[in-house]
């Protein structure tokens, strides 16, 4: 009688790195924009904080805030199987960062493994992914689980508001000569269609057809006028762009 045959083997290391380099091609100012966030969370919550990285992904910001901050302990929140697959796979070894499997447009508090308050509640790239309405009730979550002077930082595309149209316009067409002359390698539809492709990701890639999950990245509804109302809507002291390259920015806003 023939052994079963083993479960394919899959390089968590090497999807990570592919992701970081299509992450990067998609977004000239990511490195930076990081920095941006890690030092904002060193400077409000000092060395030792407990963060909820909202949309994580493969954990790549979550990566870099504990390789940065040695005494951080981060809830990572994605609802992509293949995503979360690849961070849980990668960062096996990080014993400080907690993936959780839920969706950011639900009730996904009750789901975290250590209990608020937080320090801080971090995001880059995802929130864009979010109606209208459950950006607003995401807001007010977050808000009830920081401590009192504790931050949100946002790092996304926030579009400029609706009367300043030449200037958006502007803007776009500059970051999309940007973009056409750094373009090298993957870019995003080539890797989704190869890490769909792989055979150690079969189950994690049904599961995610399953979920229908759709990321839209040209929701120009989400301006930044919107979000900071919506913080402060929800309970935030204060609202302000921490750093900004063209419509890329970090916003802050402190509980």
């Amino acid at each position: 009688m023939a052994a079963p045959s083993a479960e394919p083997s899959v390089d968590w290391a090497t999807w990570l790195a592919r992701w970081e380099a299509q992450q990067n091609f998609l977004l000239p100012d990511r490195e930076e924009r990081f920095d941006a966030i890690i030092g904002a969370v060193s400077a409000f919550c000092g060395p030792n904080p407990r963060v909820l990285d909202l949309g994580c992904g493969p954990g790549s910001l979550s990566a870099r805030v504990l390789r940065r901050l040695s005494g951080a302990e981060i809830v990572a929140i994605d609802s992509d199987p293949v995503l979360l697959a690849i961070g849980r796979g990668a960062l096996a070894h990080e014993r400080r960062i907690h993936f959780v499997d839920a969706d950011l447009r639900g009730d996904w508090s009750g789901a975290l493994p250590l209990p608020s308050p937080f320090d801080a509640a971090i995001s880059t790239t995802a929130l864009h992914w979010l109606g209208l309405p459950q950006l607003v009730q995401l807001y007010r979550s977050v808000a009830a689980m920081l401590r009192s002077g504790g931050v949100l930082l946002n790092g996304d595309v926030l579009e400029f508001d609706h009367d300043q149209a030449v200037i958006a316009e502007t803007a776009r067409s500059m970051r999309s000569q940007l973009e056409e002359r750094l373009k090298t390698g993957e870019d995003w539809n080539e890797w989704w269609a190869a890490v769909t492709a792989e055979p150690g990701l079969a189950a994690e890639a049904a599961e995610r057809r399953k979920r229908g999950i759709d990321h839209p990245h040209d929701n120009e509804s989400h301006s930044y006028d919107f979000h900071r109302a919506s913080l402060f809507a929800a309970g935030f002291s204060e609202v302000g762009t921490l750093w900004q390259r063209l419509s890329d920015r970090v916003l802050v806003a402190v509980r």
